[in-house]
């Protein structure tokens, strides 16, 4: 149960994703405010995403965290949630799925883990 509750925020986080996903979109010629700021959108989803991921396995470790194996694990969660929205978006009828949406979405998760890789220090306390 710990575990779990270690990971709250990034639970919430991917609820609230999935509900903006699935979303029905505006009609067709509904207001963007430029071509692309949707790939952008799902980028920034998705790193805030791996970030709370990666910050949930660091307050939820007992003992050191590995970095490459949490940074792949990371990358293989966002990459199946990533799937996993695109394959909802496929089954609504205002929706519709791209492939340009994954690569957005694995660019955001692959920041966050980069950043993770640059920045985690395991020497220091996390207070709990």
């Amino acid at each position: 149960m710990r575990k779990i509750f270690g990971y709250k925020w990034a639970i919430l986080w991917a609820v609230l994703m999935l509900s903006l996903f699935l979303w029905p979109s505006p009609s067709a010629g509904g207001f963007t405010f430029f071509e692309g700021f949707d790939k952008i959108v799902h980028c920034g989803l998705f790193f805030v995403f791996a970030a709370l991921l990666l910050h949930g396995k660091v307050r939820s470790s007992k003992t050191k965290v590995r970095k490459f194996k949490t940074g792949v694990s990371v990358l293989m969660i966002g990459a199946l949630f990533a799937f996993l929205t695109e394959g909802a978006q496929l089954l609504t009828d205002s929706r519709s799925a791209d492939w340009w949406d994954i690569f957005a979405d694995m660019v955001g998760t692959s920041m966050a883990v980069f950043s993770f890789f640059l920045f985690y220090l395991p020497y220091l306390k996390w207070n709990k």
